[in-house]
C-alpha cells in the first residue's frame, strides 16, 4: 500500500511499508525518551545524545547505521530546565491549580529527520508515526517546546504550521521564521537575528566608532546581517574598511586570505556576525599574529564566552562587546540540577548517559569487566561542583519561558470560557485554539519578567550588554555593563543605558584636526579618511574637525 500525505515538502508519497518500518540506517533503533504522564501533555524536543554516520558514503550502498556520538550537556540541562518548569508549576496554587502538565521529552539528535520523527512521533502517539494517523486517545497534547539548528528549524516550523501546532522555540533566530505566513504556528522566547543585529548596530552608533570591520558568515543571515548593518552605519557617518565573509565550509586557503587582510586594517571595531565554530577558527587563525587592540562587537554573548576559554586568547580578545536577549530567570533551577540524581527518575531514558559523559564513569550493569583505572558510577554524584562554564550567558534555563507560556495560555483558555458561562472540560480543546490564546499571552514570571510576543510571534525583549574584562587575576569574563531597550526610540535612536564608569576605546580612520588645520579629502578613501592642512592664508579654523 502506498500512503500520499499532505506533507509533500517533507515527505512525498511513502510506502506504507517504509513508514511503519523504517531501515536501520535511517535512525538508531534504541531512541531514548522521558514521559511523565499528565491531564495535559507538553512536548520537548531537545538535542541531548547527537547522531550522526561516522563514514563518508559513496553511494554504491545504502548509508551505514546512525549512531549516537556524544552528549550535549548543555541540551541535558536545557531539558531539565523543561522539567523544572512543569514541576512548579503543576506545585503552584494559582496556575492551572486543577490540571497537572505531563511531558513527553524527545531526542531529536540534531539532524532533520531526528527532530521531524519524534516530533510525527509525539504527535500521532505512534513509535513508528503515520502521518495523519492517530490510534490512541490518552490526554490532549498541547504545545511542542524545542529547539534545534537553522535547517531544522525551518523543517519543524513548517512541519508543525501544517498541522497548526504550537511550537515555542527557546534559541532558533532565524529572521524567516518570523513570517506568519510560512510558518504560522511558531513563536520564540527571544528576538530574530536582524532585530538583533540592529541593536549592535546602535550601539556602534552610540559609541561614536566611526571606522569598523565587519566579519560575517556566507550564508543568508550573513549576507542579510552584513548588508543591513553597511546600509545603517553608512546613514549614520560611519565607515567600513572591509566587509570579509567567512565560508561555512572550513577553507585554510579562504581563512588565512580572511587573517591577511585583518593584519592590514587600521579599524580597530570588528563586527561579528558569525557562528561558534566560525569565529573560534578565525581566533585560531589571528592566534600568534602581530593583532592586538581590536573591540570585537557581536549579537551574541555565547560564542564570546566560548570563546575566552581558548588559551592565549587574550592577545587577540582586548575587548568584546555581546548582546543577550533579557528573558526570565528560573529561581532555583541550580539547585534543582545539583540535587539531580539518576535513581530519583528512573523514567528519564537520558540520564545515565549523560551521567557518564558528565563523571567520567560507567555503570556497573554496562561493564562485565572492570579495567584498571576505570571510575565506576554510583549515582550519587553532584552536579554542583559541575557548573556549566559561563552561567550568566550560557541560558540554561532557556526552555523555562516556553512552558510557561503554555501554561498561561491554557489558563487564559479556561478563564475565558468560564466568562462566558460556558464551563467546557478544560481537556476538550484544539492546538489552534491554544495557539490563538498563545498569540495573546501577556504575563509575569516567577522572577518578575513581563512576557508577551509581538505579531511575528518573536519575545518583546530587551537586550542586555556585556564586555569582557580581565580580572586583577588576568582571567576574562563577561559583565554586565548596560542594556538596549529596542522598543523605545528618542530621535530615532534605541534606548541605551550603560555604566558611567565604562571604558570605551575609540576606532576612527583619521583623527580630527586641530585648530588651524582643516581636514583634505584622502583621494580613493572612504569619507571618514582624510588628511590635515594648514589652513591658507586668510583663513583659520577655530574648532577640531573643520572641513576645507
Amino acid at each position: 500500500m502506498w500512503l500520499c500525505t499532505f506533507l509533500p515538502v517533507l515527505f512525498g508519497c511513502l510506502s506504507g511499508s517504509a513508514l511503519s518500518q523504517p531501515r536501520a540506517w535511517l535512525l538508531p533503533k534504541q531512541r531514548p525518551r522521558f514521559v511523565r504522564p499528565g491531564d495535559i501533555m507538553v512536548g520537548g524536543s531537545f538535542s541531548i545524545f547527537r547522531f550522526s554516520n561516522s563514514t563518508l558514503s559513496d553511494f554504491t550502498a545504502p548509508p551505514a547505521g546512525l549512531h549516537d556520538s556524544g552528549v550535549s550537556q548543555w541540551g541535558y540541562r536545557v531539558a531539565q530546565s523543561f522539567v523544572f518548569a512543569i514541576e512548579e508549576i503543576n506545585r503552584s496554587a494559582h496556575l492551572l491549580p486543577n490540571l497537572t502538565l505531563g511531558f513527553s521529552i524527545r531526542n531529536s539528535g540534531d539532524t532533520v529527520h531526528g527532530a521531524v520523527h519524534e516530533t510525527l512521533s509525539f504527535l500521532t502517539r505512534q513509535e513508528e508515526p503515520i502521518p495523519n494517523y492517530t490510534c490512541q486517545h490518552d490526554s490532549p497534547q498541547a504545545a511542542l517546546v524545542g529547539d534545534t539548528r537553522s535547517a531544522l528549524s525551518v523543517s519543524m516550523a513548517r512541519l508543525l504550521g501544517l498541522y497548526r501546532f504550537p511550537q515555542i522555540s527557546y534559541s532558533s533566530s532565524l529572521p524567516s521564521l518570523s513570517d506568519k505566513i510560512q510558518f504560522p504556528s511558531f513563536l520564540r522566547t527571544l528576538t530574530s537575528d536582524l532585530k538583533s543585529s540592529f541593536s549592535v548596530i546602535q550601539l556602534i552608533t552610540h559609541f561614536q566608532w566611526s571606522w569598523v570591520i565587519i566579519l560575517a558568515h556566507d550564508d543568508d543571515f550573513g549576507q542579510q546581517a552584513s548588508s543591513l548593518a553597511n546600509q545603517e552605519l553608512s546613514q549614520a557617518g560611519v565607515c567600513i574598511e572591509f566587509i570579509l565573509h567567512v565560508p561555512s565550509h572550513e577553507s585554510l586557503g579562504k581563512i588565512e586570505e580572511i587573517v591577511q587582510k585583518m593584519q592590514k586594517c587600521t579599524a580597530r571595531v570588528v563586527l561579528v556576525f558569525l557562528s561558534n565554530a566560525n569565529f573560534q577558527i578565525i581566533l585560531y587563525g589571528l592566534l600568534g599574529t602581530p593583532i592586538s587592540g581590536q573591540v570585537w562587537v557581536s549579537k551574541g554573548t555565547l560564542h564570546m564566552a566560548l570563546a575566552l576559554t581558548i588559551p592565549d586568547v587574550s592577545q587577540v580578545l582586548h575587548s568584546t562587546f555581546g548582546l543577550l536577549y533579557h528573558s526570565s530567570r528560573a529561581i532555583g533551577f541550580p539547585e534543582f540540577l545539583a540535587d539531580l540524581r539518576p535513581s530519583q527518575t528512573p523514567e528519564d531514558m537520558f540520564i545515565k548517559k549523560f551521567w557518564e559523559f558528565t563523571f567520567d564513569c560507567v555503570w556497573s550493569h554496562q561493564s562485565s569487566t572492570v579495567s584498571e583505572g576505570v571510575q565506576m558510577c554510583s549515582g550519587n554524584e553532584s552536579l554542583k561542583n559541575k557548573l556549566y562554564p559561563f552561567q550568566e550567558v550560557s541560558k540554561m534555563d532557556a526552555a523555562y519561558t516556553g512552558v510557561y507560556s503554555i501554561a498561561h495560555a491554557l489558563q487564559d483558555m479556561i478563564d475565558d470560557e468560564h466568562q462566558h458561562g460556558k464551563g467546557t472540560d478544560s481537556q476538550d480543546f484544539h492546538p489552534w485554539q491554544l495557539l490563538h490564546a498563545l498569540r495573546k499571552v501577556h504575563f509575569k514570571t516567577p522572577d518578575g519578567s513581563e512576557i508577551m510576543f509581538d505579531a511575528n510571534g518573536d519575545l518583546v525583549t530587551k537586550f542586555d550588554i556585556f564586555q569582557g574584562q580581565k580580572s586583577p587575576e588576568g582571567v576574562f569574563h563577561l559583565v554586565h555593563v548596560g542594556m538596549i531597550d529596542p522598543q523605545v526610540f528618542l530621535e530615532n535612536k534605541m534606548m541605551i543605558h550603560l555604566k558611567e564608569d565604562l571604558q570605551v576605546p575609540t576606532s576612527v580612520c583619521s583623527e580630527s584636526c586641530l585648530p588651524g588645520f582643516s581636514q583634505v579629502p584622502r583621494l580613493g578613501a572612504p569619507q571618514c579618511c582624510f588628511d590635515c592642512s594648514p589652513c591658507p592664508e586668510g583663513q583659520f579654523a577655530d574648532q577640531k574637525g573643520e572641513d576645507m
